[in-house]
């Protein structure tokens, strides 16, 4: 609109000059005075002019930076997930570090009390009788069975009692999960937690049978080995994951509403966790805020 006014007051002065020259009614000089005056009205149309094309790269500036905005929070919710991923290795390898610092704590607690029986039951070999075929002598060990010796045969130990120890089911259901068999690692996990209510590991047993339902993009089923753990072991120290789990089981399914409860409830119940990082993460990516 400047620049239209300009132009028509430059052709308005110019058409009045002509007329004044031709009329003989002006001199030279306030011939120049016009030709002054209409170089600076030449001047503020160029003025005007470049300031129209500032609004138009101010608005394309605006656009891009509109755009580049969309990209970071895409690239703010991608980084959220991958944030999540590394969370999830992380507890992953801490618990395998627990779990064998378990083992070892109980291997040596085994071999103390072996040592101990054998050091209490030992007796003198100069007035011991001979041993029978395939009996061990008093407080030795038994002989490692040959390949392809068959179950009871002489020198051939048989475990004490016949069944698995707690230690044992737990560590071949880790294994299982380690190894991506993850229906076998589950079934080991879910009897752990019924064959072993009240042990350290019988939480820990629920969460990982509730991770291999996740490893099979089974969330329904997850969230109802969650909610088992919830009820069982109120206090566990798993607590802080399952939730966190239960709330990204509910986005795989599309329930955002019932999502945004459990990450929610984790920034609130546990602020200082990493659990609590990870829930922010996944609130900001879905547009809300931690309350």
């Amino acid at each position: 609109m400047n620049g239209e006014r300009a132009s028509r007051a430059i052709r308005f002065v110019a058409a009045a000059g002509f007329l004044a020259a031709a009329a003989g009614c002006v001199s030279s000089s306030d011939i120049d005075g016009l030709h002054k005056h209409l170089s600076t009205v030449e001047k503020e149309v160029d003025v005007v002019a470049k300031q129209s094309s500032s609004k138009d790269e101010v608005a394309k500036l605006s656009e891009r930076l509109a755009k580049q905005a969309e990209t970071l929070l895409r690239s703010n919710a991608d980084l959220g997930t991958k944030f999540d991923d590394l969370t999830r290795e992380m507890q992953a390898l801490a618990g395998k570090l627990e779990d064998a610092n378990r083992r070892l704590t109980q291997l040596s607690q085994q071999i103390a009390e072996s040592q101990a029986r054998a050091g209490s039951s030992a007796v003198p070999t100069t007035s011991s009788v001979a041993p029978g075929p395939g009996v061990a002598p008093t407080g030795a060990v038994a002989a490692v069975p040959a390949a392809g010796a068959a179950p009871g045969a002489p020198g051939v130990a048989a475990p004490r009692g016949g069944g698995i120890t707690p230690a044992d089911l737990f560590a071949q259901a880790t294994a299982d999960y380690q190894r991506g068999r993850y229906d076998l690692a589950r079934q080991g996990f879910e009897d752990y937690a019924e064959k072993f209510p009240r042990t350290d590991l019988s939480d820990d047993a629920l969460y990982w049978a509730g991770e291999c339902w996740m490893a099979q993009k089974k969330a329904r089923e997850a969230i109802a080995v969650f909610d088992k753990l919830f009820r069982s072991y109120p206090q566990s120290d798993k607590a802080p994951a399952a939730h966190l789990k239960k709330g990204i089981a509910h986005l795989e399914l599309g329930e955002k509403a019932q999502a945004m409860v459990e990450l929610n409830f984790v920034v609130n119940q546990y602020p200082g966790s990493d659990e609590a990082k990870s829930a922010r993460q996944r609130l900001k990516s879905l547009g809300g805020d931690s309350r």
